[in-house]
């Protein structure tokens, strides 16, 4: 009997430090950020993302410097960062993502149609008749492609590669830059990305149209996300320090992302309006030629 009440007290002792230790893995003296050293808008080791800016005012209101700990975002990259313990946040995450634990979302944005205002274009939904007549880039393996499936309008398509070395070139920018030179008329891709590089070449939104495309139900991928920072499973401390400061500052976190360009969604959507919207004509299915 004396062996079981030991053995009980071993475990939960055990199962006591383990969460002590959890929250402890959190550097009370710095705020050690997990970034990518080469990934605009997002980050980069110069500091001139909308992750980074995030970062500092977090590191602002905690009243702690931001240091970093930079790792390229490939396969591995919460595994070799985060779970090692070399920092304790990640500033953007998708929600949902299963290897960390998410806090609340603070930005929400979607893949689009992106075209520019000179160019004669009309289209204003995916399933437009001007869309036949169009060559359309896009990233092979990215959500858009099933939209572009689903209208027969794969045959229009100019692809790009869906992996890259970002030291030759970037996927994105190259994109922008055919568009620009009318390689493509009209793009489908990510709205951050897309308006960071149009920005980069100099225009601005009143020289280009990018129009979001909703998530639907049929089963081709969600067309639009909500951003979370993320931290390690077990320190539920930390994320509700770090939930209390996105929903304080979300205005000024709004501010840095319309800063950078972002085009962001309403973080709670309404419900889905009747009528000749994206997410109506994709389930309806209308086709964009006969």
């Amino acid at each position: 009997m004396k062996l079981l009440v030991l053995f009980s007290l071993i475990l939960f002792s055990t199962d006591l430090f383990s969460r002590e230790s959890a929250i402890e893995a959190v550097d009370k003296e710095n705020l050690r950020v997990c970034a990518d050293p080469s990934n605009l808008p997002f980050s980069n080791d110069k500091g001139e993302g909308f992750e980074n800016e995030i970062a500092e005012l977090l590191g602002k209101k905690l009243n702690i410097p931001v240091v970093y700990d930079y790792f390229p975002q490939v396969i591995g990259y919460v595994r070799n960062t985060l779970d090692k313990k070399k920092c304790d946040i990640i500033i953007g995450i998708t929600a949902g993502n299963e290897l960390v634990l998410n806090t609340v979302p603070y930005m929400r944005w979607a893949y689009g149609m992106v075209y520019l205002k000179d160019s004669e274009i009309e289209v204003d939904r995916p399933n437009h008749p001007q869309l036949a007549e169009l060559s359309i880039g896009v990233q092979a393996g990215t959500p858009p492609t099933f939209v572009l499936q689903r209208y027969n309008l794969m045959g229009r398509v100019r692809p790009y590669n869906l992996t890259f070395d970002p030291r030759v070139a970037v996927i994105g920018e190259t994109i922008i830059e055919d568009m620009i030179d009318g390689l493509i008329d009209i793009a489908f891709m990510s709205g951050p990305i897309a308006s960071h590089y149009l920005n980069k070449k100099g225009y601005d939104k009143n020289k280009y149209v990018f129009i979001p495309l909703e998530t639907t139900d049929q089963g081709w991928g969600r067309m639009d996300y909500y951003t979370t920072m993320g931290v390690r499973d077990g320190e539920t401390d930390w994320k509700k320090k770090l939930n209390k400061f996105i929903k304080t500052n979300q205005k000024e976190i709004d501010a840095i992302l319309a800063k950078h360009n972002i085009p962001i969604l309403s973080l709670k959507p309404g419900k889905r309006k009747k009528g000749d919207s994206t997410t109506d004509a994709l389930i309806k299915g209308r086709a964009p030629v006969k």
